[in-house]
């Protein structure tokens, strides 16, 4: 019997509950994961036994963490502060955006599929305006500066430039300044949606 291997084995199950369980209230999330811990010790005292294999048999028998969460009953998101500051910080444009994308990638609220389309949405467009500005800049000589590039954007939609591309270019900065909000509003709604249990399990 491996005692030390053992304990691993059950403080990892736990571990793996703790973060199923992290949707739920601090007190609900406390109260099921000393509940499954109580369980487990039974089942062992029962089994007159707490090697390995009676340790998986009985892993076995509660299931998935997962599992176990999403039958405890319907789950919310946690929000919190950092979830509301990373929201505000994303509507606000250039430095919002670099402290928004950092709070979203802190948090624990959202999965990482939606951390990366909310930050996807709002850096996509950065990207297509950093090297708008970057190639009129080039063009315009190497002391050009950003709001320099900026206006003779405007000035191509007005006319001052050839062909379509002023259009093309206005698009990405309207763009680029509707992203963020989009980002913010996309992550809220996410917030307010009760996961699924496959997501949580991915969380």
């Amino acid at each position: 019997m491996n005692t030390a291997h053992t304990n691993k084995l059950v403080a990892e199950y736990l571990r793996r509950l703790e973060r199923a369980a992290a949707p739920l209230a601090r007190s609900k999330r406390a109260e099921l994961v000393a509940e499954i811990r109580e369980h487990i010790d039974d089942a062992l005292l029962e089994a007159g036994a707490a090697d390995d294999v009676a340790v998986r048999n009985v892993l076995e028998r509660l299931g998935p963490p997962e599992e176990i969460v999403a039958a405890a009953g319907p789950t919310q998101r946690r929000s919190g502060r950092l979830e509301l500051a990373a929201m505000i910080a994303l509507v606000i444009p250039f430095l919002g955006w670099v402290v928004g994308v950092v709070l979203v990638s802190a948090s624990r609220a959202w999965t990482g599929r939606e951390k990366a389309v909310g930050i996807a949405l709002v850096l996509v467009p950065a990207v297509l305006l950093a090297l708008s500005v970057v190639s009129v800049g080039a063009s315009s000589g190497p002391e050009v500066s950003v709001g320099t590039a900026v206006e003779t954007l405007h000035e191509e939609q007005d006319g001052g430039g050839d062909g379509g591309i002023g259009s093309i270019e206005l698009l990405v900065i309207l763009g680029t300044f509707l992203a963020g909000p989009l980002a913010a509003v996309y992550l809220g709604s996410r917030l307010r949606r009760t996961p699924e249990p496959a997501e949580l399990a991915s969380a």
